[in-house]
């Protein structure tokens, strides 16, 4: 069995599954045999410029809402932090927040 247990609810995670599918979401729960994660996006490239790119994983749920969507661990073959770039992009998106690069970041006061 795939334990998951380094992660906090909220922490932004990259999950694997065995369909090859490469998804980045916002960790809620694991319950032994599910994994339940908020607004799940799957990375994809952009067919115009080839860069990396976030898209609903389920295009027919309401990507407003923050209810989990739950994973059967049977289909997950890893999970991880994504690059902290992916996570920032994923963050905006997901919630319209930019975060703050360094740069930004030594700035405040």
């Amino acid at each position: 069995m795939l334990v998951i247990s380094n992660f906090k609810k909220n922490d932004v995670i990259t999950i694997k599954l065995s369909t090859g599918e490469e998804l980045v979401a916002r960790f809620d729960a694991d319950t032994g045999s599910e994994l339940k994660v908020i607004k799940p996006t799957v990375l994809t490239l952009n067919p115009t410029d080839g860069k990396a790119m976030l898209i609903p994983w389920l295009m027919s749920i309401d990507t407003g809402s923050s209810d989990p969507v739950v994973i059967g661990k049977q289909q997950v073959v890893a999970v991880s932090k994504p690059h902290k770039g992916i996570a920032d992009g994923y963050i905006q998106n997901t919630t319209g927040l930019a975060t703050a690069s360094t740069e930004e970041a030594s700035l405040i006061l």
